[in-house]
C-alpha cells in the first residue's frame, strides 16, 4: 500500500470511527503537511466516499465545514441469529440503519429450519430496500456460538443445538450475492461497546456477557482480541466449581453451567425443594425482583452470593490476566443493577491486586437489543472500506 493509499485509510478510519471532522482537525491527528491531507481528502471525495458541505463567502474566523462519510457509498446488512429469534438490518455508510425487522424463533427442529429462518430475515430486508439494494456491498453476521472466524463457520451454539458446523458464510453468500462475514456476538457487542463511548473511549474494555451462553471479548485501542484461532474470551468456560454441573460443552462446572440464567434457575429450585424460606420469590421472577428479594430474604441473599462468587471468580481471571480499565456487564444479569457491580466489585478486591481493581471501572450496558445487528453491519462496512 502506498503512502498516499495509507494516509486516506486513516482519514476515512477517523470519519467512519468519529463521525464528524474538520481539515485541520485531521491535519492535526495525521501530522502530515497541510497541503498532502488536503490532496487525500479530495481524492476521497472524488471517490464519493466523504463529503464536505460547500463554503458560502470568504467571512473569516468561522469553523471549517466538518466533512463526513458519504451516507450512501455503502450500504450493510447486520443479522444477528438468538435465542428469541433472528434480526436484521441494513446501515448505512455512517452506522445509521436504513431498514431492521425481526422474526420470532422457529420450533427450529433441525438445522434447515434455522437456516430457513435467517433467509426469511435477509429476504425481508430485501424486500424493504427495494431499489436500494444494489448500494448493499456486505453482510455482517453475529453468531451465538463457536466460530471459526477465518472460515466464516459456524462451530456449535449450545444454547441453540440444530445450529452448529454450518458454512454460514457460503450459505448467506449464495443467498444474497454479497460477500458475507460471521463473528461471534459477544465480539460483536464489545465493538459496540467501545464505539458507544466515543469520542473518549476507555483505552480497555472487558465486555462480560451474560445470556444462557456466557461470553467475553475484549478490546484495546480499539482493536478487538481474538487470539490466533479466534477462541479467545471463552470465559464462560472457565471451570469455577470443580465436579459441578455438566456443561453443554462436555465439562462439568463450567461458569456457564453454574452461574447463567438457568444455572441460577436451578439453584433456586434446588433450594425450594430443600425447603428453604425465599420470602415468596415468584416462580417467574425477573432479575430486578431477583435483587430486590436478595437484599431482604436470607435465603434468596445466599443464594445471589453465590451467584456473584460463581462470576467474580472467571471475571478474576480476566481482570488479573488483562488489566481492563473498564468492564461492562451485559446480557440478562444486567438487570440486577448496582447489585451485581457491587458484588463483583467486593469480589475481585478479594481477588485481584488492589492496583488492578481500584481504578477499575465496572458498567452495566446500555446497548439495545438491535445494536448487536447493527455492530454485525458496521463491522462489514469497515471490512469492506477499511479492508479491515
Amino acid at each position: 500500500m502506498s503512502r498516499r493509499q495509507e494516509l486516506k485509510q486513516i482519514l476515512l478510519r477517523h470519519l467512519l470511527l468519529q463521525g464528524r471532522a474538520t481539515r485541520p482537525e485531521l491535519v492535526a491527528l495525521t501530522g502530515v503537511r497541510a497541503a498532502t491531507v488536503f490532496e487525500a481528502i479530495d481524492e476521497l471525495k472524488a471517490d464519493k466516499l466523504i463529503v464536505e458541505p460547500e463554503r458560502r463567502g470568504k467571512k473569516t474566523g468561522r469553523r471549517a465545514p466538518e466533512l463526513c462519510c458519504a451516507a450512501d457509498s455503502c450500504h450493510t446488512v447486520g443479522l444477528e441469529l438468538r435465542l428469541s429469534g433472528c434480526a436484521g438490518v441494513i446501515v448505512n455508510a455512517c452506522g445509521e440503519a436504513v431498514h431492521s425487522v425481526e422474526h420470532p424463533a422457529s420450533s427450529r427442529k433441525n438445522l434447515l429450519e434455522v437456516k430457513h429462518e435467517i433467509l426469511e430475515v435477509l429476504q425481508h430486508l430485501r424486500d424493504l430496500a427495494g431499489d436500494d439494494w444494489q448500494l448493499v456491498r456486505g453482510l455482517g453476521f453475529a453468531d451465538p456460538g463457536l466460530v471459526d472466524i477465518d472460515r466464516n463457520y459456524s462451530i456449535r451454539a449450545v444454547n441453540i443445538p440444530a445450529w452448529q458446523e454450518v458454512e454460514t458464510g457460503k450459505l448467506l453468500e449464495n443467498a444474497s450475492g454479497l460477500p458475507s462475514a460471521v463473528w461471534p456476538e459477544a465480539m460483536v457487542k464489545t465493538r459496540m461497546e467501545f464505539l458507544r463511548r466515543l469520542p473518549d473511549p476507555p483505552e480497555s474494555i472487558f465486555n462480560f456477557v451474560t445470556e444462557e451462553g456466557i461470553g467475553g471479548g475484549f478490546i484495546k485501542k480499539g482493536e478487538l482480541f481474538v487470539g490466533s484461532s479466534g477462541r479467545a474470551m471463552e470465559i464462560g468456560h472457565l471451570v469455577v466449581k470443580p465436579g459441578g454441573s455438566r456443561c453443554q460443552c462436555g465439562n462439568c462446572g463450567c461458569l456457564e453451567s453454574v452461574a447463567s440464567p438457568s444455572g441460577l434457575a436451578e439453584k433456586i429450585a434446588e433450594s425450594r425443594a430443600a425447603g428453604v424460606d425465599l420470602g415468596g420469590l415468584p416462580e417467574n421472577f425477573t432479575m430486578e425482583t431477583f435483587a430486590d428479594f436478595a437484599m431482604r430474604n436470607r435465603g434468596v441473599r445466599i443464594i445471589a452470593d453465590e451467584l456473584c462468587r460463581d462470576l467474580g471468580n472467571a471475571l478474576s481471571v480476566a481482570v488479573m490476566l488483562l488489566n481492563p480499565e473498564m468492564i461492562v456487564i451485559s446480557g440478562k444479569f444486567a438487570s440486577l443493577g448496582e447489585f451485581l457491580t457491587d458484588s463483583l466489585r467486593r469480589e475481585l478486591e478479594l481477588r485481584c491486586f488492589p492496583e488492578a481493581v481500584r481504578e477499575l471501572k465496572i458498567e452495566i450496558s446500555t446497548l439495545q437489543l438491535s445494536d448487536t445487528a447493527i455492530g454485525a453491519a458496521m463491522m462489514m462496512r469497515d471490512k469492506i472500506l477499511l479492508g479491515e
